[in-house]
């Protein structure tokens, strides 16, 4: 089990790190003649017919493919070598040979099964259900292998057996990451549309099969603003989890005090998916990335999480001990506040198979053999599986693993059986699956998560956008659409599987949507008042060209200036128009002077507009009349005075005196 555990923790680290979501994980090319799996019947009923449909590539045409079928296997360690093709052990049929044919690149090799004897025409007797490897082999005319393949014959119980099905939960990740475009926007190429399309037409195939939905809202609506109406469901009876808007890193944000974000992107994302699905997306159960650290999970418990999926890579020490029963019972797991929640393993050895293989239909096949072994290994009546579809999933695996979903009473093979797999919702699988416990408590199991990385530089400015975008918000109650797109590509800048460069790229990007918005408010580049007298109101117009209506603090500010009514004002700007308000002031001195207006959001939290307002004043202060009064009074003194000693002087002369330039 030691082997198998450590296997399990390379093969999902590649799986969540290395493997880019969207697109395919595979990373060997298989050789041009290489077989592979086109489809295959998913579940064999007692006396039904096993087929195989093989792509057979250039194989040349003198190729004889022949199927060999091997004892039914009892483990999962026995599984994973029969997968990779070894210890196959003993033969119990093998089919006659067919020779390619040189009209068709497919070929179809049919096994039909009877239950009891006599065995069917170019078949054989399986007495018990049960999970039987097959060996397709390409030999060359000597009779030398050239290629081969491993797949399973899932023969299920007769309908008169008694058998509980394990209870299945399929969530379905949708998922791609973005490029940035060279002025910072977030983008999907058109290919990367193409397959989440494609994702969705599947879903909607598949609409009678339960299952949970977990979709990046991103994606979702990059294909709405597309005009791609695919992700739009046929039915609501399948379960969609609230999703953030992009992948987010939560533990590092936590760690680096941008917890808030956390909610805004699930907030933001949950906008999306119930506009696009007509249903609020279901927050009570999460399924975990391990980067959701126990800070982050409680952060998620507050938006009303109760019930997780986590990778059972999570679950180390647990998985070692006894694998098969950590992934089939519930159990509890605490956030960092002692908070409890209802928790299932992922069987992360399940999903690497879609992903890990160059035959993705042959994978989805394997992921069967899977499940089915579980129930094999764990059999009862309350007994659950979650397996998670990766994003990196070839859509044709999708289809063919959906397809087996839909088929799991053998009616496909012409015979059916009794189901050893009940597809089931999410919410269905925790109502249904047993609680593991210890001295009758429920057993909590411990459980790790990502290390967090450092946010540098990135975090700074995400703190200083997350404060304007409030005050934008604070300024324009009424501007959501015009908001949005600036509020996106912020939650954008998040995606855990971008480079530093890229979201301050993105940043600056939601900087500059910013700037274009609040320039709409304006002030007149330059105003000159005067001033009369020592008391005044002095104009100012604010022009606001944006088609919603503003609030705005407006305050001022001089060095020579009084303001009887306050330096600050809250002000609504109607859309579109020009607002003038008054701005009563006083002086007690004449001269020029400046007067500063900075107009804010509401709340002063995001400044839109400055300007300086040159003043001029001609008034004289109560002080300076009074000395001017005072001037007046002595000069009006001095000079009656004056008047009056000079008519004096005059009259000291005598009327009769001669005058000195008269002769006599």
């Amino acid at each position: 089990m030691m082997r198998r555990a450590l296997s399990v923790v390379g093969v999902i680290a590649l799986l969540f790190v290395l493997c880019p979501r969207g697109a395919s994980a595979q990373t060997t090319k298989p050789a041009p003649h290489q077989l592979s799996l086109v489809h295959q019947t998913a579940f064999v009923g007692p006396n039904g017919t096993f087929a195989a449909e093989l792509s057979t590539g250039d194989l040349p045409a003198t190729t004889k493919l022949n199927l060999v079928l091997y004892n039914a296997i009892t483990t999962r360690s026995r599984l994973d070598r029969t997968i990779a093709g070894e210890q196959l052990g003993s033969a119990l049929f093998s089919t006659t040979a067919t020779v390619l044919s040189a009209t068709t690149s497919t070929t179809t090799l049919s096994l039909p099964i009877n239950e009891k004897w006599p065995a069917p025409e170019g078949g054989t007797v399986l007495s018990e259900s049960g999970i039987y490897p097959v060996l397709i082999e390409a030999t060359a005319p000597n009779g030398s292998r050239i290629d081969s393949i491993v797949t399973h014959l899932l023969r299920l119980p007769s309908a008169t057996t008694p058998t509980t099905p394990i209870s299945l939960a399929t969530t379905v990740v949708i998922d791609s990451p973005f490029d940035v475009s060279s002025e910072g926007s977030p983008q999907l190429s058109d290919a990367q549309l193409a397959r989440a399309s494609e994702q969705f037409r599947i879903l909607s195939s598949s609409a009678a099969t339960p299952l949970t939905l977990a979709a990046t809202p991103f994606v979702v609506q990059a294909l709405t603003d597309a005009g791609d109406s695919s992700a739009r469901p046929t039915s609501q009876a399948r379960q969609t989890l609230s999703r953030p808007y992009v992948a987010i890193d939560a533990g590092s944000l936590m760690a680096g005090g941008r917890g808030s974000l956390i909610e805004k992107e699930y907030d933001a994302g949950d906008n999306v998916l119930a506009a696009t699905f007509e249903a609020a997306p279901d927050r009570r159960t999460q399924v975990l990335d391990p980067s959701v650290s126990p800070a982050a999970l409680d952060r998620l418990a507050a938006r009303g999480t109760r019930s997780v999926v986590l990778q059972s890579s999570q679950l180390r020490s647990a998985i070692i001990n006894d694998e098969t029963s950590v992934l089939t019972n519930r159990f509890v797991i605490e956030g960092e506040n002692g908070t409890s929640f209802a928790a299932m393993a992922n069987d992360d050895t399940a999903s690497s198979r879609f992903v890990m293989t160059t035959d993705p239909v042959l994978g989805a096949h394997h992921v069967l053999a899977e499940i089915m072994m579980l129930h094999q290994e764990q059999p009862g009546a309350s007994r659950g599986a979650a397996v998670t579809i990766p994003s990196a999933t070839e859509t044709a695996a999708l289809q063919e693993f959906l397809a087996g979903l839909s088929a799991t009473t053998g009616a496909a093979s012409g015979s059916v059986g009794n189901s050893v797999i009940q597809p089931v919702t999410l919410d269905e699988l925790f109502a249904r699956t047993g609680v593991a416990t210890a001295s009758q408590k429920p057993i909590v199991r411990a459980w790790t998560s990502n290390e967090p990385t450092e946010l540098g530089v990135y975090g700074n400015r995400l703190e200083q956008a997350q404060w304007d975008l409030l005050g934008l918000q604070s300024m324009l109650p009424e501007g959501g659409d015009i908001i949005a797109p600036i509020e996106r590509t912020v939650l954008a800048s998040a995606e855990t599987t971008l480079e530093s460069s890229d979201r301050l790229a993105l940043l600056d990007n939601a900087d500059s949507q910013l700037q274009s918005l609040t320039s709409a408010l304006s002030l007149p580049s330059s105003q000159k008042v005067t001033l009369t007298s020592s008391s005044g109101k002095i104009p100012l117009v604010i022009t606001n060209a944006l088609p919603v209506a503003a609030l705005v603090r407006i305050t001022v500010s001089s060095p020579k200036l009084e303001f009887p009514e306050g330096t600050t004002y809250e002000l609504v700007l109607s859309p579109s128009s020009t607002t003038r308000t008054d701005i009563a002031v006083t002086t007690r001195a004449s001269g020029a002077f400046p007067l500063d207006v900075e107009v804010a959001s509401s709340g002063g939290g995001l400044l839109v507009a400055t300007s300086r307002i040159d003043v001029r004043s001609t008034a004289i202060s109560g002080f300076g009349l009074f000395v001017s009064v005072v001037a007046g009074l002595f000069l009006l003194v001095w000079w009656g005075r004056h008047f009056r000693h000079t008519r004096r002087a005059r009259a000291l002369v005598a009327d009769d005196e001669p005058s000195p330039t008269s002769g006599g």
